[in-house]
């Protein structure tokens, strides 16, 4: 099997970092990229259409609600996208679940429940790539 990639795509560069170590460290042969706007990660996705999962904050720059996994999932269908974003809405999951999100992480989980959560998505992966 080759390399897992993986898109973080939030606009705090930090918490990106972050997760990419923590990713990093529990994926192996990971390759992970980062976009800090949707507008980069759709160049980033077109660039690579081997992306095995994106992990989407909601609150950016430029999206506004769930228009950022609504223009992941109706541009890259085969692409599983796990939110992960600072709010724990249970209403805001749900609506993000059935709008295809594969999961939800919020930011305020550890970072080894965060990696594991992200790890099992991008093994997971039910649909085929393009």
């Amino acid at each position: 099997m080759g390399a897992t990639r993986i898109l973080i795509v939030d606009d705090h560069p930090l918490f990106r970092e972050a997760l990419k170590q923590a990713i990093a460290g529990g994926v192996a042969n990971a390759t992970i990229a980062q976009a800090g706007s949707l507008e980069s990660a759709r160049a980033e996705l077109d660039r690579h259409d081997n992306t095995d999962l994106v992990l989407l904050d909601l609150r950016m720059p430029g999206v506004q609600g769930l228009s950022g996994l609504i223009f992941l999932r109706a541009q890259y269908p085969n692409v599983p996208v796990v939110i992960v974003t600072a709010s724990e809405d249970h209403g805001l999951v749900q609506k993000a679940l059935n709008l295809g999100a594969s999961g939800y992480i919020p930011k305020s989980s550890s970072t080894r429940r965060m990696c594991r959560r992200s790890c099992r998505s991008s093994t997971s992966r039910a649909a085929p790539r393009r």
